[in-house]
C-alpha cells in the first residue's frame, strides 16, 4: 500500500466493491501497510464499504498462508505493466485459491485464464464485479480453479524447480 506499488490496482478493487456494497455476503480483506494506506482508508470509510473492506495492515510471511487458506480467491487487478510477474498470485495460488488478474503479459505467466483463474482486461471494473460475484456463485468452480492452480504451482514453482532453472540458465551464460 505504499507509492511504488500504486500499480496494484486496490482503488480499481475498491470500485468494483462499491458496485457490490448491496451483498452482504463477502468481506475484503486488504494485507499490507504503505504510506497510501490512510487514503485507500479514507476512500473506503467515504463511500461507506468500512464494514465490507477490512485493511488488516502488515502481516508476518509465516501468518500469510492463514490468511490465503480463510479466503476463497485473490483479487489482483493491477493498473498496468509494472506488475511484471505477481508473486502473490503465485502465494495465494499455492493454497489452492482461485485468482482473478489483471490480463498482463507477465501475469498471463502465472494465470492460466479459466484454469487456475480467472484474467480481467485493466480497469474494467464492471468486469472484475462479474468475476467476483461469478466465483462467489460458483464455489465448485472455484474450488476446481484452486485446485488446479496449486497443481500447477507444485509443478513448476517450488524452490527446487526454480533453483535448477536458475543453475541451467547460469550454465548457459558461461
Amino acid at each position: 500500500l505504499d507509492k511504488q506499488h500504486y500499480f496494484k490496482g486496490l482503488n480499481v478493487l475498491i470500485q468494483a466493491i462499491n458496485k457490490m456494497k448491496d451483498n452482504d455476503d463477502f468481506r475484503v480483506l486488504v494485507v499490507g501497510d504503505g504510506d497510501l494506506r490512510d487514503s485507500y482508508e479514507s476512500l473506503v470509510e467515504g463511500l461507506g464499504l468500512s464494514r465490507k473492506i477490512i485493511f488488516v495492515g502488515f502481516v508476518p510471511d509465516n501468518m500469510l498462508p492463514k490468511f490465503y487458506n480463510t479466503s476463497d480467491m485473490l483479487v489482483l487487478p493491477s493498473t498496468d505493466k509494472s506488475e511484471a510477474f505477481g508473486i502473490v498470485l503465485l502465494e495465494a495460488m499455492s493454497s489452492g485459491i482461485p485468482v482473478i488478474s489483471s490480463d498482463l503479459s507477465g501475469v498471463r505467466s502465472v494465470v492460466d485464464k479459466q484454469k487456475t483463474g480467472l484474467l480481467v482486461k485493466t480497469g474494467n471494473v464492471d468486469k472484475l464485479v462479474q468475476m467476483i460475484k461469478y466465483l462467489l456463485k460458483n464455489s465448485r468452480q472455484a474450488k476446481l480453479y484452486g485446485k488446479t492452480a496449486r497443481e500447477k504451482v507444485v509443478k513448476n514453482y517450488t524452490w527446487e524447480k526454480l533453483g535448477r532453472k536458475l543453475e541451467s540458465v547460469l550454465k548457459s551464460v558461461k
